[in-house]
């Protein structure tokens, strides 16, 4: 009699913890799915801005790509990881930097020259360490998969627009 109280009880907790959980993952989709339609169109389009400047998802591509793609030996790849490490801290602390600011286009301009000097040093760094060969195979590989991205973004876009604006049949 007792084991039977004893799993009806531990039955019963675990409906109301899973009761509990699903009330408070749907409480705090609402409030996600609230502030994208309630929020400002202005400050909503400014972080977009800042959003599709990814640099650092560029870099860790780039690590993957070298790490993988160029098969480097141990020994290149442990010169090369403080660079990667020391140019993600970079580019993590000026989207901060970007995001706190109060003059969102002057900051995304900021933003996108800083980018392009921190890119620079950073291929400079790596031009000391890798050989002509490795570079251009790392160069090639990053070429191939930001167009494989842009392609992906423009056939997202196009599907979004076709869902919005549907073709009538006749």
């Amino acid at each position: 009699m007792k084991r039977k109280w004893f799993v009806l009880s531990a039955i019963a907790a675990i409906a109301m913890v899973g009761m509990f959980v699903f009330e408070n993952t749907a409480a705090a989709h609402q409030q996600v799915r609230g502030k994208r339609q309630h929020g400002n169109d202005n400050a909503r389009a400014t972080r977009g801005r800042i959003a599709t400047v990814n640099p650092v998802a560029a870099l860790n591509n780039s690590w993957i790509d070298l790490t993988f793609g160029v098969k480097l030996d141990a020994e290149t790849l442990a010169k090369a990881h403080p660079i990667y490490q020391k140019t993600r801290e970079t580019l993590q602390t000026e989207i901060k930097e970007a995001r706190k600011s109060d003059e969102k286009r002057a900051a995304v301009k900021k933003l996108r020259e800083s980018i392009k000097e921190t890119k620079s040093k950073f291929n400079a760094s790596l031009k000391e360490i890798l050989t002509e060969e490795q570079m251009t195979k790392l160069t090639e590989l990053t070429k191939k998969r930001r167009t494989d991205a842009r392609k992906r973004v423009n056939e997202l876009r196009r599907s979004q627009r076709e869902n919005r604006y549907p073709r009538r049949s006749r």
